[in-house]
Parts: structure tokens; C-alpha cells; sequence
């Protein structure tokens, strides 16, 4: 075990945001103006034990989720972000082949809010493997669409069908990974190598259609055969969708990443050999 004090004395830093930060404003593109928000004796940093980098590490990386809870709620004005909660969604279209129930749902003008009140559980960057653990929950999310249109059928004989207005309630989202990261090509940026030990689980699903074949107590039904449709669907085939929702990540993540110089903040933090 190591002295949380002792690390406090060994390391010189003021923290305005937090490390992270400082990089991604250096790199933002048309910034007139930067500020440095670290100031840290990387010497000093370095002959410490990897516990005690870690340590600090980490405590700087929850001030970076508070920024972030931040950010999903007002925005921010340097990068152009604006607030995020609700975050429109646009047009979703789900099919899901189920066998027995067979559902072909299309929302107009999606939105979902409650992101902004996650918690985190797990969080840990080990600096010698370069690698984040994380695992997160949202407690509340809220999914909300202008319009729907449904389309389906219960054993291929009797139609689920319908138009009206949509709305999802999902209760204690709970979502666990290992991100593994890794220098850029160019030599600039910190970028997701891949993304190991992916799990989510969605305790509560809650579907709300109105207007389903004619709308009256036909919309409960239908309701229910919804809710427990995509539920089954989505736990059985946990595993297909995390290798996807991996590759989505990476192909959407990386280019942003590869934009910020953010290796030269990293690299005199790594241990040394």
C-alpha cells in the first residue's frame, strides 16, 4: 500500500480542469486562445512508484467525468458542443427478427435525456498496460419520438402495426468495458487500440406507443409485447451487439481522437523501462 500523503508531496501540481483538458484545448481547431490548465513536475512524477502514478491519475480522471457532466449539460463554448441533455437522435429504425414476434419500428425525431445523471462505479487507467476500466450506470434514461410507425407480426399470421407518438423509459442502464489505448500513427494522439470485456444489462424497459392498431387498451397490449420483444432480443444477442457497438466506437471515436494532440500530455506520465 502507498501514502495518499506521501503522494501529495512528492508531485507539484495546480489542477485548474484537468490533464486531459489542457490537451484537448491545445488541439481544438480555431482556439484564439489557450490557457494552461497543468502545471506538473514531470521529473518528480516519474521517479514515483506506478501506484502513486496511477493514484493521481485517477483522481484527475473523475475531475474529467465531472467536466464531462458538465459539458452533456450546458455545453461548451470552446469546442462549439451544445448541452446534450436531451441529445437528439433524429430518425432510428430497429428490426428485430425475434422468430416468434417479428417488430419493424421507425421513430421520427428521437430524442433521449437522463445521460447526464450517470454514475461512475469502476474507473481505473493503469498506466503500464495503458488500459481504462470502466463501468458506468445511468439511472433514468428517456427515449422520446415525434412519431413512429410499427410494423410486425405474431407468428407470421396475426400484424402488430401502428402510428402515433413513442416514448421508452429504461431504468438502471448499466454498461462495463476495458479500453485499451495506444499512440496514433503520426505520433500525436492518444487513440483506442480495442475495447476488451464489453457487458451491459437493462434491468427495466418500459414502452409507451400510443396509437397502436387503432389505439385504447390494444396500445397496452402491444406495449407489453414490445417491451418483452426487445428486451429478449437484446440480452440473447448481448454478445453480437457489443462486438458491434466495439467497432462502432472505434470507427466513430478514433478519427475525433486522431484531431487532438493529446500523446505529449500521455508520454512523460508512462512508466519508465
Amino acid at each position: 500500500m502507498f501514502d495518499k500523503a506521501q503522494v501529495s508531496t512528492n508531485i507539484r501540481m495546480k489542477i485548474a480542469l484537468v490533464f486531459l483538458l489542457a490537451a484537448a484545448v491545445s488541439a481544438a481547431p480555431n482556439t484564439p486562445q489557450t490557457h494552461e490548465v497543468l502545471e506538473l513536475d514531470y521529473e518528480s512524477f516519474a521517479r514515483d512508484t506506478p501506484e502513486s502514478r496511477n493514484f493521481l491519475i485517477n483522481v484527475l480522471i473523475n475531475q474529467l467525468f465531472n467536466f464531462i457532466r458538465n459539458v452533456i449539460a450546458n455545453g461548451s463554448p470552446i469546442f462549439g458542443i451544445p448541452p446534450l441533455d436531451p441529445l437528439k437522435l433524429g430518425q432510428i429504425h430497429l428490426v428485430v427478427p425475434a422468430g416468434l414476434i417479428n417488430l419493424d419500428l421507425k421513430l421520427q425525431d428521437a430524442a433521449v435525456s437522463g445521460i447526464g445523471g450517470f454514475l461512475v462505479h469502476r474507473s481505473n487507467l493503469d498506466l503500464s498496460k495503458l488500459s481504462f476500466d470502466i463501468e458506468i450506470s445511468v439511472p433514468y434514461l428517456n427515449v422520446t419520438a415525434g412519431g413512429y410507425d410499427l410494423d410486425g407480426d405474431i407468428l407470421t399470421a396475426i400484424p402488430i402495426y401502428g402510428k402515433g407518438r413513442a416514448e421508452f423509459i429504461v431504468e438502471g442502464f448499466r454498461f462495463s468495458a476495458k479500453l485499451f489505448l495506444k499512440q496514433s500513427d503520426n505520433k500525436v494522439s492518444v487513440i483506442l487500440d480495442r475495447i476488451d470485456n464489453i457487458d451491459f444489462d437493462i434491468p427495466s424497459f418500459k414502452s409507451k406507443l400510443t396509437g397502436a392498431i387503432g389505439g385504447g387498451d390494444i396500445d397496452g397490449i402491444v406495449n407489453s409485447v414490445v417491451e418483452d420483444v426487445i428486451i429478449d432480443y437484446v440480452l440473447r444477442f448481448r454478445g453480437a451487439i457489443s462486438k458491434a457497438a466495439e467497432l462502432v466506437v472505434l470507427e466513430v471515436m478514433n478519427p475525433v481522437l486522431e484531431q487532438l494532440d493529446t500523446w505529449r500530455f500521455l508520454a512523460p506520465l508512462l512508466p519508465r523501462v
